[in-house]
């Protein structure tokens, strides 16, 4: 397959390279279940060929142990209006759905789990996406242990964090600069791997050159002055956000234990169970929206009357 060529090209490449190919870090975004979700069909014919096409590069790539060749597509829920806890359940129903189909398929789970990255929004509820991140590492942890790994160590939760879009603004877009920045630091403190600052502009057209190097610089003010790349858990011990992250994981994992109860996360996409309840948020998040129970600057918050 085509995808199949191009991680095997990906793989050699970074094994001939001038560098220590175990220390490259890096992913090929696969994610089936994440386009079935989107656009209603799997990426290849049918769901047999996908799952056999993510078992044919995982196998591929195992020599790379820093390619991660499988993704679960969180952002999906994100930007789709879904609460955070929603997010971070469907995420990891998603997550287990991909552990169960290829061990089945006679991987060993050290080696599907090391292979799996998870890619989340953050939103402008500072504390609480802290949480999710660190709620999300305790759940996946648990998870993975349950297929009984022979290494520990592949039960950790590797995350991309993308700053969201639900809550981003057409009118007085420049604030949105105020979100993203707050979002970013969200997903440092929280423990994300890696992080993409989308630019203010980038909901209704292509980012301008002001606009990325802008989105740029927020991360480098966040690494450069306020040193959060300096400590590895910034927010490890801290009563508050502790007691966020228990309650993050109990309800979570409520979601998670309802989605597996409906068969798991294919079944319950196949029933519209995961859409009904996205959707249903979604309207009651607008609904605080328009009633100003949710707030959001520069829109029902000091809106700016010339836009």
């Amino acid at each position: 397959c085509g995808k199949c060529d191009f991680t095997h090209a990906l793989t050699s490449f970074i094994q001939e390279g001038p560098w220590d190919s175990l220390q490259v870090s890096a992913s090929v975004n696969n994610d089936p279940l994440g386009n079935l979700a989107v656009r209603g069909k799997f990426p290849v014919c049918c769901e047999g060929k996908a799952f056999d096409q993510l078992k044919a590069q995982m196998e591929i790539s195992q020599d790379v142990p820093g390619l991660r060749t499988l993704l679960v597509n969180g952002k999906i829920y994100g930007n789709s209006g879904a609460s955070l806890v929603q997010e971070l359940a469907f995420s990891l129903a998603q997550g287990a759905e991909y552990l169960v189909r290829l061990t089945e398929l006679g991987m060993p789970i050290d080696l599907v789990a090391s292979k799996m990255k998870f890619d989340l929004t953050i939103g402008n509820n500072y504390f609480m996406e802290i949480a999710k991140l660190r709620a999300g590492r305790l759940l996946w942890a648990q998870i993975v242990k349950a297929f009984n790994p022979v290494n520990d160590s592949c039960a950790k939760m590797i995350v991309h964090s993308e700053t969201g879009r639900f809550n981003k603004t057409v009118y007085d877009s420049y604030t949105n600069l105020l979100r993203t920045q707050t979002e970013a630091m969200s997903a440092a403190l929280g423990g994300a791997h890696s992080i993409t600052v989308l630019p203010f502009d980038a909901i209704y057209e292509e980012p301008t050159a002001m606009a990325e190097r802008i989105a740029r610089n927020q991360q480098i003010l966040l690494k450069e002055e306020s040193n959060i790349d300096k400590i590895a858990d910034p927010a490890g011990g801290a009563y508050y956000i502790e007691t966020l992250t228990a309650s993050v994981a109990a309800e979570a994992w409520k979601l998670f234990l309802t989605v597996q109860d409906n068969g798991g996360y294919l079944e319950a996409l196949k029933t519209g169970f995961i859409q009904k309840e996205v959707k249903e948020m979604a309207r009651r998040r607008d609904m605080n929206i328009a009633v100003r129970k949710e707030n959001i600057l520069g829109i029902n918050q000091f809106p700016n009357f010339n836009e």
